[in-house]
């Protein structure tokens, strides 16, 4: 037996579809003017990208600080590699 089940049924687009029409509804029925609620919107994205900026930037400075770290262990280890190694053609003498 096989449902026949249309994409609208779907708990998730019917979620969506709602979320869709109750925020249509709420900026047709806002007590503010178009031009208002544009400024919030803009300003809202603008704060949003604002935030977005930021964790990017201290991202990158987290990661520059791990990969310069990553980088010293690594020329550490060279270097206690090839420490080992002269001294095990010294003492092999």
């Amino acid at each position: 037996m096989t449902r026949n089940r249309s994409k609208w049924n779907h708990p998730v687009s019917t979620l969506f579809l709602g979320v869709a029409v109750g925020a249509l509804v709420g900026i047709l029925f806002a007590p503010k003017s178009g031009e208002e609620t544009r400024d919030d919107v803009a300003g809202a994205v603008n704060d949003g990208i604002d935030e977005m900026r930021a964790r990017a930037t201290k991202a990158a400075r987290t990661a520059r600080r791990f990969a310069s770290e990553a980088r010293e262990r690594l020329e550490d280890a060279v270097d206690a590699g090839s420490e080992a190694y002269r001294e095990s053609l010294r003492s092999a003498d």
